[in-house]
């Protein structure tokens, strides 16, 4: 934040922008977005409250939201080394001092979008449905600090995961941490970063006691992380099919 000078009411486009007055304060639209962001309420319903009509819903928040994302962007969430250290959890710091942030790619459906390539390029195997994908990363002690942009439902993870810039965050001796089926150890190796990964069962063949003791510890740390990614799936606004017109401009 840059002080009262960046604030919507000392924006020309937003304050005193030519045309009809808007039907709500620059006070009252800024908390009717709060409500939506907080609450997941719909628009129609937000329509009804603040009685007005649902398109001026739709065009407040996406002026806001546009508004926030190009200033609060400037705010660093990655945390470095000395804070992710001050703040490990014992369980973290006894088997994985070392993690530097735990990853995940996350899907979230979306309507069938009108145009065939759209559709194609949407379209998730894994999920039989059109989905779009964003990279998730959270440091040891729950914080995230890392959120992709947000990709077509076709990329891999692993192609997710070499876009993001995430890599070039991370420093000489640092290691991720990832879940089963995550494989980006070729990414991470050039950059001196460790992969945490939980091993694979090769056909019929019985995990050894290493294997299956280092299944657990992960496990038990992840759960931590896991609760976090949980309620990042199933925030109000994204539970469901979202309407693709809302990442229209993202992707």
């Amino acid at each position: 934040w840059k002080g009262s000078a960046t604030t919507p009411e000392a924006i020309p486009q937003l304050g005193h922008k030519p045309g009809p007055k808007a039907k709500l304060r620059l006070v009252d639209q800024f908390f009717l977005v709060m409500v939506r962001l907080r609450l997941g309420l719909g628009e129609v319903d937000l329509a009804h409250r603040f009685k007005v009509p649902q398109p001026t819903v739709s065009r407040t928040v996406i002026t806001w939201v546009n508004l926030m994302y190009h200033k609060l962007q400037q705010l660093p969430i990655w945390l470095s080394r000395r804070k992710v250290d001050k703040l490990m959890p014992p369980c973290f710091r006894q088997w994985y001092p070392s993690t530097r942030v735990i990853i995940d790619c996350t899907e979230f459906f979306i309507n069938t979008p009108s145009l065939l390539s759209r559709q194609s390029a949407t379209w998730s195997a894994y999920k039989n449905h059109n989905t779009v994908k964003v990279l998730i990363g959270i440091a040891p002690h729950g914080h995230v600090t890392f959120v992709s942009d947000v990709y077509e439902g076709s990329i891999s993870d692993k192609a997710v995961t070499a876009n993001s810039g995430l890599v070039e965050l991370l420093q000489d001796g640092d290691s991720v941490m990832t879940d089963k089926g995550f494989d980006i150890k070729d990414l991470l190796v050039p950059h001196g970063v460790r992969l945490n990964i939980p091993p694979f069962k090769s056909g019929d063949r019985q995990m050894t006691p290493d294997a299956l003791m280092t299944t657990k510890k992960i496990a038990a740390v992840r759960i931590h992380v896991e609760r976090k990614m949980h309620r990042i799936k199933c925030f109000r606004i994204l539970c469901g099919e979202v309407d693709n017109t809302h990442f229209d401009m993202l992707l």
